[in-house]
């Protein structure tokens, strides 16, 4: 891995329209692939997703305090647009914005690897640069693949999007008052001819500093803390789904806080969490880039079609790669 100070820059305007931060992804990137992920799993009320302007915006909590901040993607990488002045918090939307889009890793052997097989050969070609799109913190990861579990992506956001209604917190004042007060100095800053604009691709992600509908995820302790039954009825879930979730929220909150991802062996004990949850987790929130949901129903159908013949010898010769086949045969349907 990288520096995380490497490959990332301010563009010098500082507090005029917010800070604005730049992240070069290490070659290419198909950031198409990472926006349409975001798409099919962007939350209501926790996210703002533009895909005309290639714009995601979001509260990102660091240590105990938000920060509004609005990513905008492109092939050369990511653009960032937050309320944050922090040193110390730019090195970390950095390295979490690295790690989310997975714009470190160096491609080039990973698509030689996977290129030599037929069935990717022609992708790898036409898109370069396809990259494991995470792009969310732990605690989330956990509680949003678990409302996804055996539903259609359309049914996983709406679970999420009422627990983020019933239980997401807003933003403290005065976090709110600085993205409202970063915003309106973006908005003036675009009509200064001197006000500049970010290199990559003449954008201001400063100027997408609107947080208003936006809450917070909730804390690991404050979700262990509501009862089972409250949470069933509140988003909608079998008694079983509000348990697991529960259970999960118990043990974040006594792991780490939800800093980190609990040991997968940890995760495993809980009720209802089974091979499919704990593999999109080290697929997406870990930074293991050689597993593959075996179970995941698009992958199947996608690698049926693709190629019936397909076996499992021909999947672990994707090794030690296979995240990035995961990412690919998804990618086929987007």
């Amino acid at each position: 891995m990288r520096d995380p100070a490497r490959g990332a820059r301010d563009d010098g305007r500082g507090p005029r329209g917010g800070s604005c931060l730049r992240v070069d992804a290490h070659g290419a990137f198909d950031h198409a692939a990472a926006l349409a992920t975001l798409a099919a799993h962007a939350v209501d009320g926790l996210h703002r997703l533009d895909l005309e302007a290639g714009t995601f915006t979001r509260w990102v909590t660091i240590g105990d305090a938000p920060h509004l901040v609005t990513t905008s993607l492109d092939s050369a990488g990511a653009s960032l647009g937050t309320t944050a002045q922090d040193a110390a918090v730019h090195v970390e939307l950095v390295r979490r914005t690295e790690h989310f889009f997975d714009l470190a890793a160096d491609l080039g052997p990973v698509d030689a690897h996977l290129g030599a097989d037929p069935l990717f050969a022609a992708q790898v070609r036409q898109r370069p640069g396809l990259r494991i799109t995470r792009f969310r913190p732990p605690f989330e990861a956990v509680i949003c693949t678990v409302l996804g579990q055996q539903v259609s992506l359309s049914a996983g956001r709406l679970f999420a999007g009422r627990l983020v209604a019933a239980y997401g917190a807003e933003p403290p004042s005065e976090a709110a008052d600085a993205a409202v007060s970063a915003g309106a100095r973006a908005a003036a800053d675009d009509t200064d001819p001197a006000g500049g604009t970010d290199p990559a691709d003449g954008t201001d992600p400063a100027g997408g500093l609107d947080g208003a509908g936006l809450r917070l995820f909730p804390i690991p302790a404050e979700l262990a803390a509501v009862p089972v039954d409250e949470l069933r009825a509140a988003v909608g879930l079998t008694g079983s789904r509000a348990r697991t979730v529960h259970e999960a929220a118990v043990l974040c909150a006594e792991d780490g806080g939800g800093e980190e991802l609990p040991e997968r062996s940890a995760l495993a004990d809980v009720h209802g969490i089974g091979a499919w949850t704990l593999d999109h987790l080290d697929l997406r929130a870990r930074t293991d880039v050689d597993v593959l949901p075996a179970s995941d129903a698009v992958l199947r159908r996608t690698l049926a079609a693709l190629d019936p013949s397909a076996d499992r010898a021909r999947i672990a010769s994707w090794s030690p790669h296979r995240g990035y086949a995961a990412a690919r045969l998804w990618a086929f349907g987007l």
